[in-house]
């Protein structure tokens, strides 16, 4: 699992946030890591100090590596010449890296969301493997002895969604650390205007047929709960099987990505892992918006799964 890691750094402070992740994956899978800097094309000259700085910090990991694990890990560095997004994407396929993990911060602090064009959020509707996002985190917490302790995997019913299990049974296994599950009960509420019967009951006149629909959105919103509840109990019991430590948790609601920072917090994830698209409807929500809400507004790393890659 995620045999080569690519870090793409830009000499900005926020961009170097992500080393000790890197490190700490790097030094427990065995991954090689790549270091790569996009110059521009007037910086030819440039070109020796860009690669001594990726020269450098390529032997801080290792010796932190070594430190922490008593692992010996690849490294290599990489300087290339253009449009930083497009130089990410083709270095992803050339040397068929497993895993991105860049800044979910610009050098300028934007975040992801309102970056439009962004580097960042390029590469992450572009390349087709996992991308780890990571926020600044205080120093406190990037020098505890374990960045990833517990993962967090929301899933919204489909199968797509599901793509992120993958990924995060994977990444449970080998770094030996337990899996919450979440999902929330979409609460149905009737549309504005409609006439009540009850508190819980309301009418709609069909008028083609002259028929009188009637409403019970409290046992629409049980049949929901009890469908996600069930769904939940039916991947627990696979994962366990497979050896994991899984937990689960539902809440209700309509507003997915509050739901899962929430959530995150009160079991205290360090690690939030999804797939970027999913079902959209009446009770289900659009992961894509989802994903880009949690990273806008959410505090842990987040690992996105593009759901429409093959």
């Amino acid at each position: 699992m995620f045999e080569k890691i690519l870090l793409p750094l830009d000499f900005s402070e926020a961009s170097e946030i992500v080393v000790p992740y890197a490190e700490e994956l790097a030094g427990k899978l065995g991954s090689e890591v790549i270091l790569h800097y996009v110059r521009a094309q007037d910086h030819e000259e440039l070109e020796h100090f860009f690669l001594g700085y990726l020269d450098s910090l390529a032997e801080t990991i290792k010796q932190n590596v070594k430190k922490k694990s008593a692992k010996e890990i690849k490294l290599t560095t990489e300087v290339t010449t253009g449009e930083p997004s497009q130089n990410i994407c083709e270095l992803v396929s050339k040397n068929k890296i497993d895993l991105i993990i860049m800044a979910s911060v610009s050098a300028a602090g934007l975040k992801i969301g309102k970056m439009l064009g962004s580097v960042t959020d390029h590469v992450c509707h572009t390349v087709p493997i996992p991308v780890l996002l990571i926020r600044p985190q205080p120093a406190q917490l990037t020098t505890k002895r374990n960045l990833f302790n517990k993962i967090l995997i929301p899933i919204d019913g489909s199968e797509l969604s599901k793509r992120a299990l993958t990924v995060g049974q994977e990444a449970a296994a080998q770094l030996k650390i337990p899996i919450v599950l979440f999902e929330m009960a979409t609460v149905v509420y009737p549309s504005r205007g409609t006439p009540y019967i009850n508190g819980t009951d309301y009418i709609k006149i069909n008028e083609r047929d002259e028929q009188v629909i009637e409403y019970n959105y409290a046992k629409m919103n049980q049949a929901e709960e009890r469908g996600v509840l069930a769904e939940l109990i039916s991947i627990e019991k696979k994962l366990r099987d497979k050896g994991l430590t899984v937990d689960y948790r539902i809440t209700s609601g309509i507003d997915a990505a509050k739901e899962i920072i929430q959530i995150s917090k009160e079991v205290g994830t360090d690690l939030i892992i999804m797939s970027t698209h999913g079902r959209s409807g009446l009770n289900r929500w659009l992961m894509g918006s989802v994903a880009e809400k949690v990273l806008r507004y959410g505090e842990v790393p987040l690992l996105l799964i593009n759901a429409r890659a093959n």
